[in-house]
């Protein structure tokens, strides 16, 4: 497993903006005019929250496969990320819809953010210990 801590950014708190990133990312594929009610989820990825700091990270899978809807719409996607330049938050909307059907998501991380792996989230302590049992 590998994360990406999400940082607050343009008035979103951390956990807002990781839920938000986690539902567009699902929105590719499934963009709100074709969701069902029978729908089990909204987000493709998962988080996690730093247990003394106010602070979450998505539970990402490098290699996972999104499949590109053709009526997607990336707006809401790219809102989310102020930090990225507009020439990379334009190579990465061309990215995807140019995508034949499907991308891996490592191919649209943007160079903002960091991926870690758990070795550095241990260290960094997003698991805390466990007490042992008795």
């Amino acid at each position: 497993m590998n994360y990406i801590i999400v940082n607050p950014e343009a008035g979103l708190t951390s956990l807002e903006r990781t839920q938000r990133i986690s539902e567009e990312l699902f929105n590719i594929s499934r963009p709100p005019h074709v969701k069902q009610p029978e729908d089990v989820t909204k987000y493709v990825f998962g988080w996690i929250k730093h247990p003394d700091q106010d602070l979450y990270a998505l539970q990402v899978i490098l290699d996972y496969t999104i499949y590109v809807h053709p009526e997607n719409n990336l707006d809401e996607l790219i809102a989310l990320f102020p930090e990225v330049p507009q020439q990379e938050k334009d190579q990465l909307t061309a990215y995807i819809n140019s995508a034949q059907d499907y991308f891996e998501f490592q191919n649209i991380i943007p160079s903002t953010a960091n991926v870690r792996d758990e070795a550095y989230m241990d260290a960094e302590g997003w698991f805390p210990a466990q007490p042992e049992e008795e």
